[in-house]
């Protein structure tokens, strides 16, 4: 039996390396949106905490340039949010399209993948054809070499 030879093999190596580097463009997107939700928490986090040191000052005696300080650091606390939030929204789109970029090239390698077993299985069924129709030949010429041998 001959064993079975892929012709498509650099196609099929190469489909599966772009599916690599699609899977790896993604899961660095997927890295980049929770780092950048991350970032927002903490942000979130900083601007409460400015906040309500603000308010603890306004109750007590405070000065104006405190609280001017205070205002100001809040105020680039919601430039550092809304910042943020656009960084994140551009990142999620960018998550998104990287995903269907990767499902596009992992079907596209599973597509050769299936290819190759299709031509595989055809491959063996042929052979085995092959090999079946030389024992049935074998077969006969022994049953016709009996039979004259019988005869004679």
């Amino acid at each position: 039996m001959k064993s079975f030879v892929f012709k498509l093999k650099a196609l099929l190596r190469l489909k599966e390396n772009k599916r690599d580097v699609a899977l790896s463009q993604f899961a660095g997107s997927i890295q980049e949106v929770e780092k950048l939700n991350t970032n927002l928490i903490e942000a979130r986090d900083r601007q409460e905490s400015i906040f309500q040191l603000m308010q603890e000052r306004q109750k007590g005696s405070f000065r104006g340039e405190q609280i001017q300080s205070l205002q100001s650091s809040l105020d680039l606390e919601r430039e550092r949010i809304s910042k943020i939030e656009l960084e994140l929204k551009q990142a999620q789109e960018i998550k998104v399209s990287r995903r269907e970029i990767f499902l596009s090239k992992d079907s596209e390698y599973k597509a050769v993948l299936k290819l190759e077993e299709k031509q595989k299985e055809a491959h063996y069924f042929q052979e085995n054809s092959k090999e079946q129709k030389e024992l049935e030949d074998i077969i006969g010429a022994r049953f016709l070499f009996q039979r004259i041998n019988r005869q004679a």
